[in-house]
């Protein structure tokens, strides 16, 4: 019986301890497998670079808003946009929305809301007095005033690697830097908090 059962595994065994190989054979083998972590490191490397680029677009509008002394306008923002895109190198599949925040000591309340796509609409009191909303935003003082920038990009990568189309948002939160608010103009009234 033992006979019979090395005989049969004696192939196998000599397969495993044979070091003689082509070359030829194992790059054929394993040339895919490489071309396909290379093609996905490429995507998810793309992908996070997008991402950042992003971020720091969004911080960069944020502190501009945060330096502003008068009114804003939707003229301002929708131009806030165009940089927004150069910045952060999108072909102009993004989107801002710009809110004033002020808190009462109980709850966040909406001064002004702006958005630069039609798609994605304004801020309004009930939509800030959710708890997800709500925990996003930083402790504030009372009648403190804080800017809101929301930036959305769509991105989708250049190869399908399991990692589809994205939309990658952020979320950035600032408080006026020279003023006690960021006003809103719209060209009729006074521009005030």
């Amino acid at each position: 019986m033992m006979t019979s059962l090395k005989k049969l595994t004696a192939p196998i065994a000599r397969f495993v301890r044979d070091t003689r190989a082509s070359a030829t054979v194992e790059a054929v083998l394993i040339m895919p497998l490489l071309m396909a972590w290379f093609v996905g490191s490429f995507v998810f490397f793309d992908g996070f670079k997008n991402r950042n680029t992003a971020m720091k677009a969004s911080y960069t509008i944020g502190d501009i808003l945060s330096r502003r002394t008068e009114g804003a306008t939707a003229q301002y923002i929708d131009n806030l946009q165009d940089l927004f895109d150069s910045l952060a190198y999108t072909s102009g599949s993004s989107a801002i929305r710009v809110t004033s925040l002020t808190w009462n000591g109980k709850k966040h309340r909406v001064l002004w809301s702006h958005s630069t796509k039609s798609k994605l609409p304004v801020h309004t009191n009930d939509t800030v007095r959710g708890s997800a909303f709500r925990n996003r935003i930083p402790l504030m003082a009372v009648a403190e005033t804080v800017i809101l920038v929301e930036t959305f990009i769509d991105y989708n990568p250049a190869f399908n690697v399991g990692w589809s189309h994205h939309l990658f948002e952020n979320f950035v939160v600032t408080s006026p830097r020279f003023a006690s608010c960021l006003s809103w103009d719209n060209g009729v009234d006074v521009p005030h908090c």
